[in-house]
């Protein structure tokens, strides 16, 4: 993750000797445990506005965070702030002020334990407390959303957020003549794989493809997983013919991985042959398995 959206402090940079000068004074203001919630004392007007505020333009998630830091460091004149968040699901990940990248020496003297920590050491111990609560609670919420929007083995989406992209994209293409084209991806062969060498093995491979998928795509284009060893891509603004360069490029970075993994694809292009989801599915499908030799009814 970068320093926009967070580090361990396993995977941060060295930086310059006054970052390290830095660290040294970065003071703990109020390093708490794990828990999160709100009491009635450490209650804060301004953090609880600035929440609401940011729920009625967009959701609570990481940028929210650094909005907070932002407006914690004006409101008490602070030159340095970051918080610390601690959770099972999301291990440690430090936030500083700015997006500024929090470095190995720094988070040497933070000792990765949650809390709020700024320079110069003035705040009160009950907003530091609304502070981390606040952005704890918008890191959550974040990660819950990436959740539900991804598949849990290969990190890319999941059939719930393609469905949506794919609907998104055809509606706009009927409407204003976007071009797009429909990749379905099924792998070849992959059950044989599985009993084999067993699913521990099969599922590797898994999130290998959708490393390798995810490197494929544009910015921009959609990859998802909708099935078992079923992945389907979304490629923006392409009236076909990139399908083939799409297909090159994921076979380049399968070879780098070392995955053996063998695949087709079959396509549908949208407005050309359809804008209907459902046909477009039905079409890419039916030159899939024409592909592979396989007639279906």
């Amino acid at each position: 993750m970068s320093s926009k959206n967070g580090s361990t402090a396993e995977s941060m940079r060295d930086e310059s000797d006054d970052d390290i000068d830095a660290a040294a004074t970065l003071t703990s203001i109020h390093a708490v445990d794990g828990r999160s919630g709100f009491s009635g004392e450490g209650y804060e007007p301004w953090l609880f506005q600035t929440m609401l505020n940011e729920l009625s333009e967009r959701e609570l998630g990481v940028g929210f965070i650094y909005s907070i830091l932002e407006l914690f460091a004006t409101r008490h004149g602070l030159t340095d702030v970051a918080v610390v968040l601690v959770n099972e699901s999301f291990g440690t990940q430090m936030f500083r002020l700015g997006g500024e990248s929090v470095t190995p020496d720094m988070a040497a003297h933070l000792k990765a334990s949650p809390g709020v920590y700024c320079e110069p050491d003035t705040v009160p111990a009950v907003e530091c407390d609304a502070v981390r609560t606040a952005c704890q609670l918008a890191m959550s919420l974040h990660l819950a959303r990436f959740s539900a929007a991804h598949d849990p083995l290969t990190n890319i989406s999941n059939r719930r957020s393609f469905d949506e992209a794919l609907e998104v994209a055809a509606a706009r293409s009927a409407r204003y003549g976007w071009a797009f084209t429909l990749v379905l991806v099924d792998l070849n062969n992959f059950k044989a794989v599985n009993d084999k060498s067993g699913h521990e093995f099969g599922n590797h491979l898994l999130r290998q493809f959708g490393f390798a998928l995810r490197q494929a795509v544009r910015q921009g284009d959609t990859a998802a997983r909708i099935g078992g060893d079923e992945f389907a891509v979304i490629l923006s603004n392409a009236e076909g013919h990139e399908s083939s360069g799409f297909t090159e490029r994921l076979k380049g970075h399968l070879i780098a991985l070392g995955n053996p993994v063998e695949f087709t694809i079959g396509t549908a292009t949208s407005p050309r042959d359809s804008t209907d989801p459902g046909e477009l599915l039905r079409m890419a499908d039916g030159r899939l398995y024409e592909k592979k030799g396989i007639r279906i009814s």
